[in-house]
């Protein structure tokens, strides 16, 4: 005998069918996943948020043409390996590069240590110089300023906030990283110095935009130093290098002085910052190897900026 049939459901009958058992269990599991995905969320926003801005990209005459009271830090269109740093003015460029100069460039200065402020002060007072007038312009390899921030590290030497800024921008950049190459050149804003005016800001940045092509760029190094060993003689060398040591540079530092000399030469036209009485030699001499350094400099972006007009404001 077949089973009854069941009587056929209502329709309230049908709509609690088709709901599924609730399930009290499911409540709290469901707001812990919520939480968590909330908490995902929140870090992700965070980390974005303070994930550091990419330094933005600009050519030499949109860096000249900055103006701000902040340091900026611009990416340089030509080699993006160089960075530039902006400083309010030259006060703030000295708090954040002058003890860098000190070990990398001053004879002065010892080449195995970092200075402490009191002493650095004390070598100030007796050059009768000032933390603004140390440099107008600064150019650090990235292997420089590795050595800078690994001796500060290993005296537990402090750091002033405009040199813990450095510290952050060579690390924002990867050139505290081992055997990364990279350079990092810096101008102050015109106006901080009666030796920095529009023009002077421009003479400086083009003079430190040269120094940034010979730490980047392998083939600009190379030729650079055989146009010092092979072209210029033994006098013209001792001219520019007895210059330098009056600047208070290394001369036991082959490299700056190979550097700084041409740099100087063909990147320094300005007559307020370099003439040709300044090395004691004719201003024949200095038109002639001007000319030769051009003619067989490489195809790089830095051969223009040897003969171009400095950039202006207009």
């Amino acid at each position: 005998m077949p089973p009854p049939r069941p009587p056929h459901p209502t329709l309230d009958d049908t709509v609690r069918l088709a709901r599924p058992p609730r399930n009290n269990r499911t409540r709290p599991i469901l707001a812990a996943a919520a939480a968590l995905l909330a908490l995902i969320a929140l870090a992700i926003g965070l980390w974005f948020a303070r994930r550091p801005r990419p330094f933005p990209v600009a050519g030499e005459t949109t860096i000249f043409r900055h103006v701000s009271p902040h340091f900026t830090v611009f990416r340089f269109r030509d080699d993006p390996l160089i960075l530039v740093v902006d400083c309010p003015d030259l006060h703030a460029q000295g708090l954040m590069f002058d003890r860098v100069a000190a070990l990398i460039e001053k004879a002065d200065a010892p080449k195995n240590r970092v200075l402490s402020e009191a002493e650095f002060h004390a070598r100030l007072a007796a050059a009768h110089l000032t933390i603004g007038n140390y440099y107008y312009g600064d150019d650090y390899p990235a292997h420089a300023l590795r050595e800078f921030f690994r001796l500060a590290a290993a005296e537990h030497l402090t750091l002033n906030p405009e040199e813990t800024h450095l510290r952050a921008i060579a690390r924002q950049a990867g050139f505290l990283r081992p055997g990364a190459n990279g350079a990092i050149i810096s101008i102050p804003q015109a106006g901080s110095s009666h030796r920095v005016s529009l023009r002077g800001r421009a003479v400086i940045l083009r003079h430190e935009l040269s120094h940034g092509a010979y730490f980047t760029i392998p083939a600009y190094h190379r030729y650079v130093h055989h146009f010092y060993n092979t072209v210029m003689t033994p006098q013209e060398q001792q001219a520019f290098q007895t210059f330098l040591v009056s600047q208070g540079y290394d001369p036991g530092y082959h490299g700056l002085i190979v550097n700084e000399t041409l740099a100087y030469l063909i990147f320094t036209r300005d007559k307020r910052y370099f003439r040709a009485s300044a090395v004691h030699l004719p201003d024949a001499t200095i038109t002639t190897l001007r000319q030769k350094f051009v003619a067989h400099m490489p195809d790089i972006w830095l051969k223009p900026l040897a003969t171009a007009p400095l950039p202006t404001m207009h």
